[in-house]
């Protein structure tokens, strides 16, 4: 007798195609950010490339934002999710963590653990004028922007937004977490720099030159329980 509970015929396109489901994104959007061919996104998806480049697959998974290993394995739910989400017309935010590199600078990663986060894909592209695949979300950590933002207050950041024009409020790599912001560029400044202030009067405002400022994106809403 044959086992009913077979594999999927083309795992990885499953996987892939949730990913981007998640994400809002799409073939060609996701092969400019891993300088992959549309193609090959195309025969990863319908499972036409039986045995596709591991260096390509690591640079779509760097795309996506997750690591190689978490595309490539194989779980069965996550094929039914895709299918609820494209179904629904919802999409999942998935939440940001940080890491400190050799170089000092910001490593990058979404978290894996705990419930995702569901928003409908037409509120997030025409309330907040996003698009999805570009949106991330994080728990504010501290009091430096209180009373505005509070501790574990939920933050949904655009990651495509990266220079304060207009000044708002962002999510900076302090080089210990990620914590939000008000950004402004400093007038009249030989180089260009931003300065960066907290709401709390506790903490004291400072200046750092737009590379070293490690802008992550704007903040564009934010929710909090009572």
């Amino acid at each position: 007798m044959k086992n009913t509970l077979s594999r999927p015929a083309n795992p990885i396109g499953q996987r892939l195609k949730f990913e981007m489901q998640k994400r809002g994104m799409s073939s060609a959007e996701l092969a400019k950010r891993a300088d992959v061919k549309t193609s090959f996104i195309y025969d990863v998806l319908s499972g036409k490339s039986a045995n596709p480049s591991t260096i390509k697959l690591a640079r779509v998974a760097d795309g996506l934002g997750i690591s190689l290993t978490h595309l490539v394995e194989q779980t069965g739910s996550h094929t039914r999710m895709a299918e609820n989400l494209q179904q629904d017309d919802y999409v999942t935010v998935p939440r940001l963590v940080a890491e400190i590199s050799p170089s000092g600078k910001p490593l990058l990663s979404l978290a894996q653990d705990g419930q995702p986060y569901c928003f409908r894909s037409l509120w997030i592209k025409e309330h907040l004028g996003v698009a999805p695949g570009f949106l991330r979300m994080l728990n504010v950590r501290g009091d430096s922007m209180e009373p505005l933002l509070c501790h574990n207050d939920v933050l949904l950041v655009d990651t495509s937004k990266k220079t304060p024009t207009p000044p708002g409020i962002f999510i900076v790599f302090d080089g210990v977490g990620l914590v939000p912001a008000r950004l402004e560029y400093v007038p009249d400044s030989k180089s260009q720099r931003v300065k960066v202030t907290s709401d709390n009067p506790h903490y004291t405002s400072y200046e750092r030159s737009v590379d070293d400022a490690n802008i992550i994106g704007r903040v564009v809403w934010f929710s909090r329980e009572i």
